[in-house]
């Protein structure tokens, strides 16, 4: 598998954006938590935007970028975010956990019973017909 590696001048490009915190090995960008965060957001608020626009508007030069980058960083985000909630990206130095998903409660109707209800509530009112005569 091949590796990409930026420039200096690549570099330097990337580091101009507010989001960019660093460039280790010359192949790996460091995100702020916020970029992240106003990623997920823009995946739900603007639908239509593709990844590469969203990028773009938070102020990278896309150009230099991979083109699926975008995409499988934002998948990835919105899928940790779906996952562990906000406390996966804030704050950074805490724990996280899965978010609890309660799951809706089914309710098993046991047939056997509900016939003996309608039977026992049919003859109640046949037993209470024939003491009012």
């Amino acid at each position: 598998m091949k590796v990409r590696l930026y420039t200096d001048e690549e570099i330097k490009k990337l580091k101009q954006c507010v989001f960019v915190r660093n460039i280790r090995y010359k192949r790996e960008i460091e995100y702020d938590p916020i970029f992240k965060l106003w990623t997920i957001m823009m995946r739900y608020d603007m639908p239509e935007l593709s990844a590469r626009e969203i990028f773009a508007r938070g102020g990278f030069d896309v150009n230099i970028l991979h083109k699926k980058l975008p995409q499988r960083r934002i998948k990835e985000w919105t899928d940790n975010y779906k996952k562990f909630g906000i406390r996966y990206f804030l704050p950074e130095n805490k724990y996280y956990e899965s978010v609890d998903c309660p799951k809706p409660v089914k309710k098993v109707h046991d047939t056997f019973k509900i016939q003996i209800l309608d039977y026992v509530l049919t003859r109640l009112k046949e037993i209470d017909f024939n003491d009012n005569r």
